[in-house]
């Protein structure tokens, strides 16, 4: 029974080594299964993608490949980053006891005031809902490979129609109760 399921991981695992992926400067690389990468040419023959390898050698591109983010064209995040909601976050923000500080700047850093400690990190707008009033926040974030976030932790931070007071959304659902900042003018 264990070889079987062994020999089930070892077939998905090969068979799905091989990803290419088109990068934010419009590169395609290859993503090699044994933890390599190499830069493809794409080209275009017959309606299909074709990718022109070092080696000389070539493969079709899949129907789909993984976009990470198209040159020129503005991504979801970058949309929702630029609206009016979201830039309402930049200042200071301080829940009523002084316990918990967010200090959210226009340059995507931020500084967090938790258990009397602070910590400087960045943050990301991933997500705005200008109806509701939610903005989805990612502090600390690592990294990104597409829709893949690498570390941090999402924050769904609401707004109130004043545009003074803000409630940690997340801090609820985690701690059973709400967590209400107010914005320092």
């Amino acid at each position: 029974m264990f070889k079987k399921i062994l020999l089930i991981l070892l077939f998905t695992f090969t068979a799905f080594a091989n990803e290419f992926v088109q990068l934010p400067n419009g590169k395609t690389i290859l993503l090699k299964d044994d933890g390599t990468y190499e830069e493809v040419t794409v080209i275009e023959k017959d309606g299909k993608e074709i990718a022109l390898k070092k080696d000389g050698t070539w493969e079709t591109l899949p129907e789909s490949v993984p976009v990470v983010e198209r040159v020129g064209e503005k991504s979801d995040a970058a949309k929702a980053a630029s609206s009016k909601l979201a830039k309402l976050l930049i200042g200071r923000w301080e829940s009523r006891d002084g316990s918990t500080v967010y200090e959210f700047k226009s340059d995507n850093n931020m500084r967090i005031k938790r258990d009397n400690r602070w910590k400087s990190t960045t943050y990301k707008v991933d997500d705005v809902d200008e109806k509701k009033r939610n903005i989805v926040v990612n502090i600390g974030e690592g990294s990104r490979l597409g829709f893949l976030s690498i570390g941090g932790e999402h924050r769904r931070l609401h707004i109130d129609d004043d545009n003074r007071t803000m409630h940690d959304e997340t801090y609820k659902i985690l701690h059973f109760k709400d967590l209400v900042l107010i914005k320092e003018r």
